[in-house]
């Protein structure tokens, strides 16, 4: 028969295995953990930016989208921007991201249905290779949006959006003709006027 002192060694054997196997476990689970993919990068600013205005954070043209992102005025103040500044043109780089945070954390990335698509340099087409190469030597590059309207067809529609005007929309989708183009193309719709649009309300832009 096995000696009393033999049987306690092979408990105590078996005791060190256990809690060997257990601490295996709880590392194989925090490998498993460590190795999880991290969620989706945030959304590349500067490169929506260089989309929207060619990166000019401070442009304001008229057509009723100010600054770097290009927000309108209703948004701006819709998501807290007239705390920073009247308008998103005002306002510094980083106070025009925070207000474009809030607006991701809202609306995703719809305010930006076209630039919102540019987060890397490895997304150029071979059509966009094409227009750049064929750019006059001007010793400035030609901006994205530039490259990215010829290699896409322009929008058909529009969804109007609060603080929103027909001769706004005309200027920024630019619509062949003008406001009063756009407003020929929607007269059906616009049975109130060129003067009278209401968010929500989608717009044809193109015949």
């Amino acid at each position: 028969m096995p000696s009393h002192l033999a049987k306690r060694s092979v408990e105590a054997l078996l005791s060190v295995l256990l809690v060997m196997l257990g601490v295996l476990g709880l590392a194989g689970r925090g490998a498993a953990v460590s190795a999880a993919p991290a969620g989706p990068p945030g959304p590349d600013w500067e490169r929506i930016a260089a989309c929207e205005s060619s990166g000019r954070w401070h442009i304001n043209t008229g057509n009723g989208y100010h600054g770097g992102l290009q927000i309108d005025l209703a948004t701006w103040r819709a998501y807290g921007g007239d705390r920073f500044a009247p308008r998103a043109d005002l306002a510094s780089r980083a106070q025009q991201i925070a207000v474009g945070e809030r607006i991701v954390r809202d609306r995703g990335l719809s305010a930006w249905p076209n630039c919102a698509r540019v987060t890397s340099a490895s997304d150029t087409t071979p059509a966009d290779q094409e227009t750049a190469a064929a750019a006059p030597a001007t010793g400035l590059r030609p901006s994205t949006r530039a490259l990215r309207s010829a290699a896409r067809p322009a929008a058909r529609t529009h969804v109007v959006r609060p603080g929103d005007s027909l001769s706004a929309v005309a200027a920024h989708a630019r619509v062949p003709g003008g406001t009063k183009a756009l407003y020929d193309l929607n007269k059906d719709r616009l049975d109130r006027g060129p003067d009278h649009i209401r968010p929500g309300q989608r717009l044809r832009l193109r015949s």
